[in-house]
């Protein structure tokens, strides 16, 4: 699960770091994403999306990172799609 959300989030870039930075930049951000899901096998998109912004918003803020919600279903809606392929 690590490894699909990883992809997708490096994909997604949701600061901007790459390719400057190193693949795991976004480490803590994605194990806290898999945690969430873990904790919960009925999560939403909306919901995911949810904690994805809440996540990414704790750790850069909102000077940094501008992302919107809307874009964040896209991204929950891609992790769980995946997640649930496997």
């Amino acid at each position: 699960m690590k490894d699909i959300i990883m992809t997708i989030i490096n994909d997604w870039d949701p600061i901007g770091l790459f390719p400057m930075a190193p693949t795991d930049e976004y480490i803590s951000e994605i194990e806290k994403i898999q945690e969430v899901l873990k904790s919960n096998n009925y999560m939403t998109i909306g919901q995911l999306a949810f904690e994805i912004n809440n996540i990414f918003l704790k750790t850069f803020g909102d000077e940094v990172y501008t992302k919107s919600l809307n874009e964040c279903k896209k991204i929950a809606a891609e992790i769980i799609n995946k997640v649930d392929e496997k």
